[in-house]
């Protein structure tokens, strides 16, 4: 015997057509109160997708022809040790069937997957100073913040904080909702995105106006802070000694402070707006909303490729200045000669611990590829680039344009090979000329928005040259330029890391920079090296400051330039996901 009103009919009754239309909508009623799932390709043909159903979330793959387990789990997890894991999330299967997709759970993925996989499924989120902006969509509503947390943190238990840093009234999570995970939080691949700490404008300034209507910056000096490094260097961009000179003085006119050396606790400095760089201007200035959505956009770039030994890596290495050009000249220490002592250590490092195909655009005609076994280095006029035919460095414009021109052979000789564009690395190695109160590393990327039109040499010097021949003029798709900033910003940031686990300094503001700003009148830049350079990933790198007693004396050891090559080359295999030189290399004379 039934209940009353009870749904139970015995077995033959007929089922009335009401009972099928209620039939139907209960159905359709449980269907639609079930798990979200949510699928993006991540590609035109649809061989690699990204999925979230319910509170998984995972990235779903075809493999490659004649790509087993093994083969298939390194490529996405970098690990071939978790191929056991990988066909445990496929019911075990281990053996792959071409036109297959077959999933790879989210924890187990690269840093560079993991982030293609939240960029396609979240396409609203970005980085913020202080955190990642997520915005809810229905999947992680119904996931629920737990899940969220676990995929953006690696903690469900980060759920708390996140409540707490956003004064939530309890977890809940709604459609449309904004929720900022705190970066101290996020995972490895997030953090790696957010703007560095110095660069959260609301924090350091005030703005206002002044009697006749300009708009200015405000800043509190605090206790051992020096108007060049805590207001010039910091807010302006400015770091060439007399560029920081000359604007402290005009600040300190502006500001009625008649001695910079003797400044107290709390003295106010107001700054224009238009020295400003865009990141410490008001919130809704054109200028920081333009500047935030660029790195919102070269935030959704991020190297993928993982190299094991970094086989299949091609490195360009550039030696700054050279032959007549010394560079910086200190007293007789040349720049030129000593980032080409580096230039061959890291060369020298990279041939012997890892499988990487290193090309050099200079060589010493008095030393060859030697690495000379003393601290002060002699001076050197010898350098060439190696053009065909090369090129003695004679007038510093033409040398710096034939290094881009080779590169841009270089590398597309090892796109025939390999056919990734991330497979190739371009690093020119320098020594600043900064203010004598600045040290450390510097590296400088290109900026998407100053990396555009077309350009090109048709100079008899130019013309003579193989590689000028094959392509005379340059010119960047948008698309092209913005991945280029993601992947040069990615490597200059492990650079500094592995500068940083090494104990070498690293500039204290701001130690990558996207262009160089040098007087008031002048327009902000790209060095030509890496402005008309095809290789997606490049950077000029800074490896300590000249004009600085404590960088100089340094820089005229051996055991310092070792310790830099060291950082440059760890750097490069973090960048491809490989763990740094075991120990101390020794880079033997050649």
């Amino acid at each position: 015997m039934t209940a009353r009103g009870s749904s139970v009919r015995c077995p033959g009754e007929p089922v009335s057509t009401a009972a099928w239309v209620f039939l139907w909508l209960g159905l359709l009623a449980l269907a639609s109160s079930g798990a979200a799932s949510t699928r993006v390709p991540l590609d035109a043909d649809q061989n690699q997708v990204a999925a979230l159903e319910g509170e998984e979330l995972f990235l779903q793959a075809r493999p490659l022809r004649s790509e087993g387990l093994y083969a298939f789990a390194e490529r996405f997890t970098g690990d071939r040790d978790l191929a056991a894991s990988v066909a445990q999330a496929n019911g075990g299967r281990r053996r792959l069937q071409a036109g297959v997709r077959y999933r790879v759970p989210f924890p187990l993925l690269t840093d560079g997957h993991k982030l293609r996989v939240l960029r396609a499924l979240f396409p609203d989120d970005r980085p913020e100073p202080g955190g990642w902006r997520h915005v809810v969509t229905r999947g992680s509503s119904e996931a629920g913040l737990w899940h969220v947390c676990e995929w953006l943190t690696g903690r469900g238990d980060a759920w708390s904080d996140v409540v707490m840093s956003n004064t939530l009234a309890d977890e809940v999570i709604r459609p449309g909702q904004v929720v900022l995970i705190p970066g101290r939080l996020l995972i490895p691949a997030l953090q790696a995105l957010l703007p560095p700490p110095e660069a959260i404008a609301s924090g350091p300034l005030e703005y206002g106006r002044d009697a006749s209507g300009g708009a200015y910056g405000l800043y509190r000096l605090k206790r051992g802070e020096a108007l060049y490094s805590a207001v010039v260097v910091r807010f302006t961009g400015r770091v060439l000694a007399d560029d920081v000179n000359e604007l402290a003085e005009e600040l300190a006119r502006l500001n009625g402070i008649r001695d910079v050396t003797d400044m107290p606790v709390g003295q106010e400095v107001r700054v224009p707006v238009d020295l400003l760089l865009p990141e410490y201007l008001p919130a809704d200035d054109p200028r920081r909303l333009e500047w935030e959505q660029d790195r919102s956009e070269v935030a959704k770039y991020s190297n993928t490729v993982r190299a094991s030994r970094l086989e299949g890596i091609t490195v360009i290495l550039d030696a700054g200045h050279g032959g007549d050009d010394p560079g910086v000249d200190h007293r007789g220490t040349w720049e030129s000669v000593y980032v080409y002592d580096v230039m061959l250590r890291v060369k020298a490092l990279l041939e012997q611990r890892t499988a990487a195909t290193v090309v050099p655009t200079t060589k010493a005609a008095d030393s060859g590829y030697r690495i000379p076994d003393r601290d002060v280095l002699e001076r050197s006029r010898s350098h060439r680039v190696l053009t065909d035919p090369p090129y003695p460095i004679k007038d510093t414009r033409v040398g710096a344009h034939l290094r881009w021109y080779l590169a841009n052979s270089k590398y597309a000789k090892a796109l025939q090979a390999n056919s990734d564009p991330a497979k190739t690395v371009f690093i020119s190695i320098h020594a600043d000329s900064l203010h004598s109160s600045l040290r450390g590393a510097m590296a400088y990327v290109p900026a998407t928005g100053l990396t555009s039109g077309t350009f090109g040499k048709s100079d008899r010097i130019y013309r003579a040259r193989k590689e000028v021949k094959e392509r005379p003029k340059v010119s960047f798709s948008w698309k092209e330029r913005t991945r280029s900033e993601a992947f040069s910003r990615e490597l200059a940031d492990h650079l500094m890391r592995s500068f940083r686990k090494r104990g070498l300094g690293v500039h204290k503001e701001k130690p990558v920079r996207d262009r160089i700003i040098r007087c008031r009148r002048c327009r902000p830049f790209v060095p030509a090296v890496i402005r008309y350079n095809a290789v997606p990933t490049k950077l000029l790198f800074e490896i300590c400051n000249m004009n600085n007693a404590k960088d100089r004396k340094l820089l005229r050891t051996r055991a310092f330039r070792q310790q830099v090559a060291e950082a440059l080359v760890d750097g490069i295999l973090a960048y491809y996901g490989q763990e740094p030189l075991s120990g101390p290399g020794q880079a033997t004379a050649r």
